[in-house]
């Protein structure tokens, strides 16, 4: 099962030297893999590191943070885009969740 997830998305793509960091935007995630938007296409194959919050289900403005260590699957140009989007659909080699935080606004 999907799940649809609209959240930014940190992009480390480790293989470089020195590493190479990337925004991004998470667009769904199930138990074995990850769908996500990149300006960047990295290669089929590439090991990549993945940091994105998830919206804690109990306390508004708390989130659990992420990190997954990724291989990318497929890639593709997403058509109709001002400047070049891709999509990019990964499978999860291993996920981490840190405790929930909260936010405070000030």
């Amino acid at each position: 099962m999907r799940y649809d997830i609209h959240v930014p998305v940190q992009i480390c793509a480790s293989q470089h030297s020195p590493a190479e960091f990337h925004a991004g935007q998470l667009r769904d995630i199930s138990r074995t893999g990850i769908f996500f938007h990149s300006e960047i296409c990295f290669e089929v194959g590439a090991t990549l590191e993945l940091a994105f919050c998830l919206p804690a289900e109990r306390e508004r403005n708390s989130c659990v943070l992420a990190r997954a260590t990724v291989k990318t699957l497929r890639t593709w140009e997403l058509p109709g885009e001002p400047t070049p989007l891709y999509g990019i659909a990964v499978t999860i080699d291993r996920i981490d969740f840190a405790q929930p935080s909260t936010s405070t606004a000030a």
